[in-house]
């Protein structure tokens, strides 16, 4: 067997000029399980407050729509401003590096949460967070581009996303058993840093381990920038020119960046509120939510994402330009109607296993989500493009949804027991743009992708 990814040779790129052969397989694996790792510490790190949303609360003394901010915008406008910076870095530097630096920043925020003292230095911790994490999707999408032929992006991202899924399972069931093991233990003073809260440690425990796996990102290979002329270095792209790309072709990049961001606007609301609507309808214990319900995530989700890689590559060996954005649309249409329904579900073993298979629809569409702006966009702007994805995603996504429920909650309905109806609404507003968003993007996409076989072949 071959020790290449592909044992055909690739077209060198707009210079035309001689052949450049895929790199070596081993080193396009073992990249892909480094950036899967480092994924999940992404998601790990971020995710774990949600389920501390209730002693935080208690402990710091804040209303719904203040820990919305906490886990929305002090994380994501952080996170959408540096990584405008960051993805211009991963257009023309060496994108393992900063990765690594990337790791490193976010794992000790995470830590630095386990410090905090109250609900401001909380935030900078998390805005700390924010801005480290959002070094890492650009480069990291780029170099799966440069490893994998077009086919294969979505297998990898789909691989890479199995971090993300594993990391939120890892979020909650770890978080669950922390505050398990700690749930006993009164508050400790520690010399020149304060009061560590039992919950607290949580963050320590999840945020150490990250600062370790920066060293094992600096032993990946930096693979060659394909579709550029031989010899020829990445160069920065003028932001102007990247709009530009952009707005040619506004309608395929509307449903690619645009549908992906209303898309998280619709799946960040379990993710940031699930833990806390169990709680406050069935009164399970933190840590029985948080092993439960991250158990489910670690189960369900990494095979609905290996499902939806496979499913794109059968679809793009066979012809068809849509195949990512379809898949993505189909899976959103089959999630709406699921997250309207969930968290009106009276039984939570119910509403748990709802929400298992709105984990596995829901992430079919992760890997070909991310492969369809990839395959469209020229190299030298995929840095650039990836973090207008993440801002979308971030800023306003994850920043937004999260505090728009809490509004609904606490100024529309006017009752924390509401939450379960300010869920449903969300779903119900964000669900029908989402659908309407990707699906008028479909034809477009498919020419882009026809345009992007002949301009920039890999």
């Amino acid at each position: 067997m071959s020790d290449r990814v592909t044992g055909a040779k690739a077209p060198a790129g707009d210079g035309g000029e001689g052949a450049i052969a895929w790199p070596p397989r081993k080193d396009a694996n073992y990249s892909l399980f480094v950036m899967t790792i480092v994924v999940l510490f992404t998601v790990l790190d971020r995710t774990v407050l949600s389920l501390l949303i209730v002693p935080v609360k208690e402990d710091f003394g804040i209303s719904d729509t203040q820990a919305a901010l906490l886990m929305g915008a002090a994380f994501s406008l952080p996170y959408g401003a540096a990584g405008i910076v960051l993805g211009r870095m991963a257009d023309s530097g060496i994108r393992k590096n900063l990765i690594a630096w990337s790791i490193a920043f976010w794992s000790f925020s995470t830590v630095a949460c386990g410090g905090a003292q109250g609900f401001p230095s909380l935030v900078i911790a998390r805005m700390g967070i924010g801005a480290g994490e959002s070094g890492y999707g650009p480069a990291a999408w780029s170099i799966a581009a440069d490893y994998w032929p077009p086919e294969k992006i979505a297998f990898a991202t789909a691989t890479m996303g199995m971090g993300a899924t594993i990391g939120t399972g890892l979020a909650l069931f770890m978080g669950g058993a922390v505050l398990q093991l700690t749930s006993g233990l009164p508050p400790m003073e520690i010399a020149g840093l304060g009061v560590i809260r039992p919950w607290q440690w949580t963050f320590i425990i999840v945020g150490a381990p990250g600062l370790i796996w920066a060293l094992a990102v600096m032993t990946t290979r930096e693979p060659p920038r394909r579709g550029l002329p031989i010899g020829q270095a990445a160069q920065k792209v003028p932001v102007k020119e990247t709009a530009k790309w952009i707005m040619d072709d506004w309608r395929s990049y509307l449903a690619t960046v645009g549908g992906m961001a209303i898309k998280a606007m619709l799946l960040a609301v379990p993710l940031s509120w699930n833990s806390t609507l169990i709680y406050r309808e069935f009164h399970w214990p933190l840590a029985k939510i948080g092993m439960v319900t991250g158990t489910v995530a670690i189960i369900v989700s990494p095979i609905a994402l290996m499902l939806g890689a496979k499913v794109s590559e059968i679809w793009t060996r066979s012809g068809r330009n849509d195949a990512n954005l379809r898949i993505v649309f189909y899976g959103t249409l089959a999630t709406v109607p699921l997250m309207i329904i969930s968290p009106l579900i009276p039984n939570p073993y119910l509403m748990i296993s709802c929400n298992a298979l709105i984990g596995f629809v829901g992430m079919i569409g992760f890997g070909p989500s991310v492969a369809a702006f990839q395959v469209i966009t020229p190299n030298h702007m995929r840095g650039q493009i990836g973090a207008l994805t993440q801002f979308s995603n971030h800023v306003i996504a994850f920043g937004l949804s999260p505090l728009i429920v809490a509004l609904f909650t606490d100024y529309l309905f006017r009752d924390e027991a509401a939450l379960k109806y300010s869920m449903a609404l969300n779903a119900i507003i964000m669900g029908t743009i989402s659908l309407f968003v990707i699906g008028q993007g479909l034809k477009p996409y498919a020419r882009s992708v026809e345009r992007a076989k002949r301009d920039f072949p890999n």
